[in-house]
């Protein structure tokens, strides 16, 4: 077993940053159980597999504080990493991660999809899974619960909020972020020691609560994360997206039950939601993402997330980064598919350093129609797009904002099928050019009194090796209206839809 002496630098070298917050102290702390261990192999024809046992931190020593017995079944985090190690690497300067869930339960993994990436790309590509270590049980925890997934997080919330903030280290964002940075020391460690190139830098990716944490993680360490590609996670400005989910759904997705459970809905305004957000909201940490090219994968239809939560976040974004990048893909829900080629595209011409498309856009509603007018910049070795299309849909209650795949039956309390379905308009596009500026206008008049229509433009890029990079505005959703009023304090406790 390797173990790696940590030699931190100061944090500001770390992070580019002239604060720190308690997810910074928390990560670059060094723990002395850090330690990887290579436990298989497996050579192919192209490319080699390596298996490894990854430790990577102890969270809380196992207690909470001094007046607590043991804080929870995982004191400590541990990971299996499967990295694939191409024949040929043709670009081993950086390396592609992707951020994995699983149970602690499984056996141990053979192969994984991001192999499809390391030859495509001809890098290192790495996945880490069990993040988070799962499943757990919390002793302070009446219910004696073995929890998973946004069980565990929400009662991490639930805890910090109701302690009133003491130990924000009992935020699972914590241990979620942390054991990624060691994921990227413990690459870098294996590598070295294999005489394999090592890579500099890493693009890293990772869907749902891992897409929230692919944030965190370029925030912490971007100077190594040079690109992160979340994945259905853009519940950014949590605060005032979670307000607008309210409004929209005149309650909260049924996906949310989690979180409904343990009464965080309930505490939106709650002073330590906020002091929370703070530490984990990705919001709070836009300006670290200045030399980080993000792209940004959302489903039109998610059950979890809406599809115009990027009206809470975008523009300040794009002030701090200097541009990043969106596609939202219809008719997927939250399980979503159909983005590999693109994140593929997307790592490669950040690799190579190629121009990415340069495009904005504005959305404007007027009295009885809708517009989007998006603006394609081709000069200076820019790509003009291969295709621009729209995609519409339209609600199907007038008390509810909502398209998202499924929905909660009120009558038998199932999850059934939403019939909302986004729609490909080819004609409707309208494309006029200016100079070296390509505008495409799409228009929508109102949906009928009682429904929302959904809108957004869809472009195909050409991109490095013959891929093709997807990339859409945002949506626009009319008529500006809500089914439901702000809520405030425990009004927003709501009900789950």
């Amino acid at each position: 077993m390797y173990r790696i002496v940590l030699l931190f630098l100061i944090i500001g070298s770390i992070i580019n940053k002239s604060y720190c917050t308690p997810l910074d102290d928390y990560v670059h702390k060094p723990d002395p159980v850090f330690a990887w261990k290579r436990i298989q192999i497996f050579p192919y024809s192209t490319h080699t597999i390596h298996i490894l046992n990854m430790t990577s931190q102890q969270w809380f020593n196992g207690i909470l504080n001094k007046n607590s017995t043991s804080f929870s079944s995982r004191s400590i985090w541990w990971h299996y990493m499967i990295i694939t190690v191409p024949k040929i690497l043709k670009r081993s300067q950086t390396a592609f991660l992707l951020i994995s869930g699983g149970s602690n339960n499984n056996p141990i993994p053979t192969e994984s999809w991001t192999t499809d990436v390391a030859l495509n790309t001809g890098s290192v590509a790495i996945e880490l899974r069990q993040i988070p270590n799962q499943p757990i049980q919390f002793m302070a925890d009446p219910f004696n619960k073995s929890r998973t997934e946004d069980e565990i997080i929400a009662w991490t919330w639930k805890t910090f909020i109701e302690t009133n903030g003491s130990d924000p280290y009992i935020l699972l964002r914590m241990p979620m972020t942390k054991a990624v940075v060691r994921g990227m020391d413990a690459t870098q460690a294996f590598l070295r020691q294999q005489e394999i190139p090592v890579p500099e830098h890493f693009i890293i990716s990772g869907l749902s609560k891992r897409g929230w944490t692919t944030w965190t993680t370029a925030a912490v360490d971007n100077t190594r994360v040079i690109g992160a590609i979340p994945i259905v996670m853009d519940m950014l400005n949590i605060r005032q997206n979670m307000k607008s989910h309210y409004r929209s759904l005149a309650g909260w997705t049924y996906d949310f039950d989690d979180y409904y459970i343990e009464n965080i809905t309930m505490y939106l305004d709650n002073p330590y939601f906020q002091a929370m957000a703070d530490i984990v909201d990705p919001y709070s940490y836009f300006d670290r993402y200045r030399n980080t090219r993000i792209y940004q994968i959302q489903a039109a239809d998610d059950e979890f997330f809406l599809p115009d939560s990027e009206d809470f976040f975008w523009n300040d974004l794009q002030n701090a980064t200097g541009g990043s990048f969106l596609r939202r893909i219809p008719n997927v829900g939250h399980s979503i598919t159909g983005y590999n080629e693109s994140l593929i595209s997307f790592y490669l011409s950040v690799y190579d350093q190629q121009k990415l498309p340069l495009v904005t856009w504005n959305r404007t509603i007027y009295d009885s129609y809708a517009e989007i007018i998006a603006a394609v910049d081709i000069g200076d070795e820019h790509p003009h797009p291969i295709s621009a299309v729209g995609f519409k849909a339209q609600t199907t209650t007038g008390t509810k904002r909502d398209f998202r795949q499924k929905v909660l039956d009120p009558a038998t309390g199932k999850v059934v099928p939403n019939p909302v379905v986004w729609v490909q308009e080819n004609e409707n596009i309208e494309i006029s050019q200016v100079d070296e500026t390509v505008y495409f206008t799409f228009k929508s008049y109102f949906p009928p009194e009682g429904h929302w229509e959904g809108m957004f433009i869809q472009f195909t890029f050409p991109g490095s090796d013959n891929t093709t990079l997807i990339l859409t505005t945002e949506t626009l959703i009319l008529p500006n209206k809500y089914p439901a009023d702000p809520c405030f304090g425990q009004q927003c406790y709501g009900t789950l839809v």
